[in-house]
């Protein structure tokens, strides 16, 4: 158990040093956008991308779900009779067919999109985002099969590269052309060709031409059912900034997307934890300890989560006032919006769990239940945000999402336990979760506001050392817990 564990921290360092990096590097393009762009087109930027996002779903139609469950990795034969290559090739050539056709409606209806989504007169702009989300998955299944592989070190310098390109050309053609939005989607789109282009070689040596009907019925039987619950998920995750804007106007929305976007720590850390997660319990679900393995991830997930909301949590108004590139590091314009930040965070978190759970599902081959949990998750965030935002605004909308977030976990919990039963250590992170909170709530209802930022640092920095003795009173801290992680096997 303790090896596999290892090997699982291991590659979860290795995906998160690129994330993480790569992710702060594109971070820092928000700060920016703050000092460059006013908040009429900060919204814009913040629901474009949010759109993007949503229908990058149509493009990979669940078929890198379905490369992962028929594909055969190099230390993991799959029980099928299916070539490596002809499940590489069938997933590549449909969501290639489909980007195609889905980019190529884009492009052509642009001028009449363009109103229907809220952006009068931006045609041009519409054109430009249609290649985006064709570029991006044109290089789904070449990253799924490093991925698959264990190849986490190429993986991360791509992905890198990716973003390190794109952050360098939004600089280029925001600070020093002014191309203003214009100028955020060509960077993008160049940075996603380079990365399209890199992978070519790659490409044509794992295609064949041989078509498998059969193999292709399979893969979509497999991966239709996660189209809605993907579409769910996206929904859940980037809806709410339509939805603010209709009910609050461009300011606020923008208010909410920019400290929205400061939940980053969290954000990336499930991220990272789901690329070596998915891999690593496909490959070992069979194992006699699984279940235990899984609990004990679980329980150190939650451990390091607390850690980091509690401690970005009383970081924040230092940061945002950090000297940055065109003023400070978030525009004191939005500064307004930074007590959603800890909402934000706890939604990300309870999205972790989320993503831990649900691995029971793809072991047993009963993705079927993961629209149902989503789309019900995704709903009842529309209908908290319709009901919180038009009193709450910006806060509406943070509580709203976390609620939701909040309810996937739940959902995700009842029907795992029926599918795939395992004894999670609930009390501990329960407690760690309620110590966590309790801790942020209390500095900001007590010392946040009653004291200038020279006592405060002082005051947080006496708080952190009281939450860290608390959580070694309790034994979160201590060696025994971690040392699982050190023995061998």
């Amino acid at each position: 158990m303790n090896s596999k564990i290892k090997k699982l921290t291991k590659e979860t360092a290795i995906y998160g040093i690129s994330i993480v990096i790569g992710r702060f590097l594109n971070f820092l393009l928000t700060p920016m956008y703050t000092n460059y762009l006013d908040k009429a087109e900060m919204a814009f930027n913040i629901n474009l991308f949010a759109y993007i996002a949503f229908i990058n779903i149509l493009y990979s139609f669940g078929m890198e779900s379905s490369f992962f469950r028929f594909a055969k990795s190099e230390t993991n034969e799959t029980p099928n009779d299916y070539s490596p290559s002809q499940v590489f090739s069938h997933s590549y050539f449909s969501i290639l067919f489909l980007g195609i056709i889905n980019s190529g409606l884009i492009f052509i209806f642009s001028d009449e999109i363009s109103p229907l989504v809220g952006f009068e007169n931006a045609g041009y702009l519409i054109r430009i985002a249609a290649f985006i989300p064709l570029l991006d998955a044109l290089v789904l299944i070449p990253f799924a099969y490093l991925r698959l592989n264990r190849q986490a070190k190429k993986f991360s310098i791509l992905r890198f590269l990716s973003i390190l390109i794109n952050v360098i050309l939004n600089f280029i053609f925001l600070v020093n052309f002014d191309y203003g939005i214009m100028g955020i989607l060509i960077a993008q789109v160049i940075s996603s060709s380079i990365s399209f282009a890199i992978f070519i070689p790659s490409i044509f040596k794992h295609l064949t031409f041989k078509f498998n009907k059969k193999l292709l019925v399979e893969m979509f039987q497999f991966g239709l059912p996660t189209v809605p619950a993907s579409i769910s998920t996206i929904a859940l995750q980037v809806a709410d900034r339509p939805i603010v804007e209709f009910i609050s106007g461009k300011d606020i929305v923008s208010i909410y997307g920019v400290n929205y976007k400061l939940g980053i720590p969290m954000m990336m850390f499930v991220s990272v934890f789901e690329y070596a997660w998915k891999p690593f319990y496909l490959a070992h679900y069979n194992d006699a300890d699984a279940k235990a393995i899984f609990a004990k991830v679980l329980t150190t997930f939650s451990i390091a989560s607390m850690i980091l909301i509690l401690l970005w949590s009383f970081s924040l108004e230092f940061i945002v006032r950090i000297p940055f590139i065109g003023g400070s590091f978030i525009n004191p314009a939005y500064w307004s919006g930074l007590n959603i930040v800890p909402i934000i965070l706890f939604g990300y978190f309870f999205n972790g769990i989320f993503t831990n759970l649900n691995a029971g599902f793809l072991i047993e081959k009963k993705t079927k239940y993961l629209p149902l949990i989503v789309g019900l998750s995704a709903l009842s965030n529309i209908i908290f945000l319709f009901l919180l935002v038009p009193k709450y605004g910006f806060f509406g909308g943070a509580w709203a999402t976390f609620l939701a977030y909040l309810l996937q976990a739940i959902l995700v919990f009842y029907y795992s336990n029926k599918i795939y039963p395992i004894k999670y250590e609930w009390k501990k992170i329960m407690l760690i979760t309620i110590i966590t909170a309790t801790f942020i709530l209390s500095d900001k209802l007590f010392f946040s506001s009653n004291f200038d930022l020279n006592i405060l640092i002082i005051i947080r920095i006496v708080l952190i050392i009281i939450y860290l003795s608390t959580l070694f009173i309790f034994g979160f801290l201590r060696k025994l817990d971690f040392s699982f992680m050190k023995r061998k096997s």
